[in-house]
């Protein structure tokens, strides 16, 4: 081997190993760079991954509200006077008269459903100002409500993150109002206002005067509630709180079939509509009658055989618009939805009255199922 070939080895060599010292350097560099983002990631996960209650203890304190909200809705059974109006429709008209297990489960469903809309999906948290929580908790709604309809599964979690994310965010920095003094007196303030409005709110269909059971049950009610909602914000999980209203599809993923209280076949809506008819009629026919007395000594003769042609005439179309009525009411007794052919079809089963509320984390799993007897 020549001095040439030699000192070209010696130079390739040299070339080589600073290249391989760049190659180290820059790998370690990004390694270090990794290793960062590996770390960054990690306390952001842990800081963001802030459990409140676990599992069993929300499905613990759910099924404790439920068997408070079972006692006071059994209590007051045999003291309502009517049906709110949005289950009229699935309540048996002589359901109020009996006083039994339909009407315990008007009562729980009553209670479920306002639990829902006026205390959980209301306030932010209980221990802020009411109108300062309730204007943080529209804001949280509205995210969700702004954002386009999701195209898959990722979009849907990537929304629910945004709003956790904002809702933590804005729980630290709510820190020092959430531990001042005043955050008692507000959680009390608020207790005492949802305490009267519950008892207010039910008092409207019970018989006067409300039963002595309806104060304290209220009032354990709104307080186990207060307590569970406390919670719900500084949850980096959603916790969704849902209360299935009359006529949604069954899912059995979220509900579970309870039986024990008697077939629909007459409901308050239904009766009320054939009182309202019946009524119509014999107003109709009262001033046929009242018109047919007034006129009953014409000044002329001549007049009398006109009278008396608009008198059957007048009747005539009230006996022909009864027998349309009833055949038409029959029609549509023979008739099933969407069918033209009048042949019965299976219609899926619904939900007649939700007994109490469901609760799951959302995109991940159900804690409580709720209670619904169906169509």
């Amino acid at each position: 081997m020549t001095e040439d070939e030699v000192a070209q080895l010696v130079k390739d060599h040299n070339e080589l190993h600073n290249k391989y010292l760049r190659v180290k350097k820059y790998y370690f560099e990004k390694e270090d760079q990794v290793k960062q983002l590996q770390n960054t990631l990690a306390h952001q996960r842990l800081s963001q991954s802030k459990t409140s209650l676990d599992d069993s203890e929300y499905t613990t304190r759910f099924s404790r509200l439920d068997g408070l909200i079972a006692q006071l809705a059994f209590s007051i059974r045999k003291s309502w006077k009517n049906v709110p109006p949005w289950m009229q429709s699935v309540v048996n008209r002589d359901a109020v008269l009996t006083g039994k297990q339909e009407m315990t489960a008007v009562g729980r469903a009553f209670i479920s459903a306002w639990l829902v809309e006026e205390v959980f999906e209301r306030y932010f948290h209980p221990d802020l100002e009411t109108g300062f929580s309730l204007q943080l908790k529209t804001i949280q709604k509205n995210i969700r409500k702004a954002a386009p309809t999701s195209q898959s599964s990722d979009e849907e979690e990537g929304l629910t993150a945004k709003i956790v994310n904002w809702r933590l965010t804005t729980v630290e920095g709510l820190q020092d109002m959430l531990r001042s003094p005043q955050a008692a007196t507000h959680r009390q303030q608020l207790v005492d206002t949802l305490n009267e409005k519950l008892a207010t709110a039910i008092q409207l269909y019970l018989q006067d005067p409300a039963p002595p059971d309806l104060e304290g049950g209220v009032h354990m009610i709104i307080e186990l509630a207060i307590g569970i909602a406390t919670h719900l914000p500084l949850e980096s999980r959603d916790v969704q709180i849902e209360y299935f209203s009359p006529g949604y599809s069954i899912l059995n993923e979220y509900m579970k079939i309870e039986t024990g209280i008697p077939p629909l076949t007459t409901s308050i809506s239904d009766e009320a509509d054939k009182a309202s008819l019946t009524s119509t009629g014999s107003d109709l026919k009262e001033e046929i009658e009242n018109a047919s007395a007034k006129d009953s000594e014409p000044k002329k003769r001549s007049m009398f055989g006109g009278l008396v042609g608009s008198k059957n005439s007048t009747a005539s179309s009230l006996a022909q618009g009864k027998q349309t009525a009833a055949s038409t009411s029959q029609s549509s007794l023979s008739q099933q939805p969407g069918s033209a052919s009048g042949l019965k079809e299976e219609t899926p089963p619904r939900v007649r009255l939700s007994a109490g509320i469901a609760v799951q984390i959302r995109h991940r799993t159900v804690l409580v199922k709720a209670p619904v007897f169906s169509t």
